[in-house]
């Protein structure tokens, strides 16, 4: 039996290894580690960070014998409605007397000027959003493919995620950062409910990269952002990809489940 210090070491070496060879390529995904030791929380965190830098990790303590179960991505709780209160009214005037008004003049009918009939408008797929570029149709069919590999259902395009992902890509640029944690919209569950995206399941990926196809394998090899891709709790995907950044390129993919 191999002891666990030494399983350690060999997985520190193989992952620092792993990390050297790949090609440039930046990749992050929230992180949830299941952990019974002894180490305090804020230990284990210090040494995960330096085998996942950009991953924001969660230390979870399973009660004893856990069952096996996926690993869930993280449901924001909705608030509980509230009654609406209501509003103080102001005090009505009271009433006067009614006064007699003048009668028009009677005047002969006029005749309806004919208006123009309105133009049917043809239906956009989202409010702001017209269509997918061919590099982010691109990431969601190979997103598709992968999860009908395991006999899951295709994740449908939802265009208002289309917009929020754009906007973190596009953010991520012009900020020059890389992280879930953005300065101007906080975590991707703040940009979603601050946008009015209902979910029960929520997760999001993003990458830096050259091309959608070294950005996706890039994806799947990270088990985190692997775990997005196939979550079956998932219903709908948002791909935004802008030009620019460090890579050539910068990938948000964001996911709900309704």
């Amino acid at each position: 039996m191999i002891s666990k210090k030494l399983r350690y070491s060999i997985s520190v070496f193989l992952v620092g290894l792993l990390l050297t060879v790949m090609p440039i390529t930046a990749f992050a995904a929230t992180r949830y580690v299941y952990y019974q030791g002894s180490l305090s929380d804020q230990v284990l965190v210090q040494i995960l960070k330096k085998i996942f830098p950009c991953d924001d990790l969660k230390i979870i303590r399973p009660q004893p014998d856990p069952q096996p179960e996926p690993e869930p991505v993280p449901q924001e709780p909705q608030p509980d409605p509230q009654e609406p209160q209501p509003e103080p009214q102001e005090p009505q005037p009271e009433p006067q007397e009614p006064q007699p008004e003048p009668q028009p003049e009677p005047q002969e009918p006029q005749k309806p000027e004919p208006q123009p009939q309105p133009q049917p408008q043809p239906e956009e797929p989202g409010s702001d959003v017209v269509a997918l570029t061919q590099d982010e149709q691109k990431m969601i069919n190979l997103v598709n493919q992968e999860r009908q590999k395991y006999g899951m259902k295709p994740l449908k395009v939802d265009y208002q995620l289309v917009k929020l992902a754009r906007m973190k890509s596009q953010d991520m640029v012009d900020k020059n950062y890389f992280s879930h944690q953005s300065p101007t919209y906080g975590s991707p569950f703040d940009m979603m409910k601050n946008a009015g995206v209902s979910y029960r399941w929520a997760g999001e990926n993003i990458a830096g990269a050259g091309t959608v196809e070294r950005a996706h394998n890039a994806l799947m090899n990270s088990e985190g952002h692997r775990a997005n891709i196939l979550n079956p709790n998932f219903t709908h995907i948002g791909v935004g990809i802008v030009m620019g950044g460090p890579y050539g390129m910068m990938f948000t993919q964001m996911f709900i489940g309704k």
